[in-house]
């Protein structure tokens, strides 16, 4: 009697523990490729409340942005001041921003990221927001020329 309680107690710690890792949200990794004028995908889909590494590489010829904001009605006038406004990364806890070789930085709010030419960013971070946003890239003329995509957050 006291070897089956035994036994059904380590089976039951055992499911715990199983349960418990497998409930832990796994990371979503995406890569974003920047050249000129486009952003491969044009389209990513995340899942809120699961943390996410997106790494933005750089493939183009000159220097990029990356800006996460609501999506425009119509025709903007200011388009950074627009993203300002309407950023993603407004209260949505920490982000961090990873460059290879170089260090990471930490921050509540992120308005802009600047990925050099041949080089990568990871930005890390738990989507919280749902619904349709924009990505782009606001070089002169590159966001005219469409280096632009959505992100939508289920």
């Amino acid at each position: 009697m006291r070897i089956a309680v035994r036994v059904l107690l380590v089976v039951a710690l055992l499911a715990m523990v199983s349960l418990g890792a497998s409930a832990a949200p796994k990371t979503q990794k995406v890569t974003l490729t920047l050249t000129e004028f486009k952003f491969s995908p044009k389209n990513v889909t995340l899942q809120a409340g699961v943390p996410v590494e997106l790494t933005l590489v750089n493939k183009g010829t000159v220097e990029h942005e990356f800006l996460l904001y609501a999506v425009p009605k119509g025709k903007v006038e200011d388009m950074d001041a627009f993203a300002l406004s309407t950023t993603y990364f407004k209260d949505t806890g920490e982000i961090v921003a990873e460059f290879p070789g170089v260090g990471m930085a930490a921050a509540p709010v992120l308005f802009e990221t600047e990925v050099v030419k041949g080089k990568s960013v990871t930005l890390k971070f738990t989507p919280a927001k749902k619904g349709t946003f924009e990505y782009g890239c606001h070089v002169e003329g590159h966001y005219d020329g469409g280096m632009k995509g959505t992100l939508i957050v289920k």
